[in-house]
């Protein structure tokens, strides 16, 4: 991947990781009974992509919580945080003036645990790479889940 631009190859791997995982791309809202209900209506993820004027050594040797500058480096987006009407997924992808980038990612929990989330961001680095879908599919069929 070297000379090319890795928040545009993360964007167009997402992108082609939401046509397998497209509730993602939707929003929560509220149907009958007040029931949360995934409307799958296209609105897309949020992505950020952001020029940071530092290098990576300048936070020291180690990186551990809590993290110099976090802050600064994730942009708060206003309404992003709530439960109904938001995008359910925001990734911000920061390159650094060395040529290192963070990658950061906002769920929402309502729509997958970390398991769920391993297998959506594995599915994206694949993409990356050049598959034309994910090694292990996601299954959207919830009633499966019903007794």
């Amino acid at each position: 991947m070297q000379g090319k631009d890795p928040a545009k190859v993360i964007r167009e791997a997402l992108g082609k990781t939401l046509v397998f995982y497209y509730p993602f791309a939707g929003r929560l809202r509220k149907g009958r009974n007040r029931k949360l209900m995934v409307d799958c209506i296209g609105e897309g993820v949020l992505f950020i992509k952001v020029d940071a004027d530092v290098k990576l050594e300048q936070f020291g040797e180690e990186l551990l919580p809590p993290f110099p500058c976090l802050d600064q480096l994730l942009y708060n987006v206003p309404s992003s945080r709530g439960m109904l009407n938001c995008p359910l997924r925001l990734i911000e992808v920061t390159r650094m003036k060395c040529g290192g980038i963070i990658f950061a990612l906002r769920l929402n929990h309502t729509m997958s645990d970390a398991a769920g989330l391993f297998q959506f961001i594995s599915a994206m680095a694949k993409m990356a790479q050049g598959a034309i879908s994910p090694s292990i599919p996601p299954v959207w069929e919830r009633h499966l889940l019903s007794c």
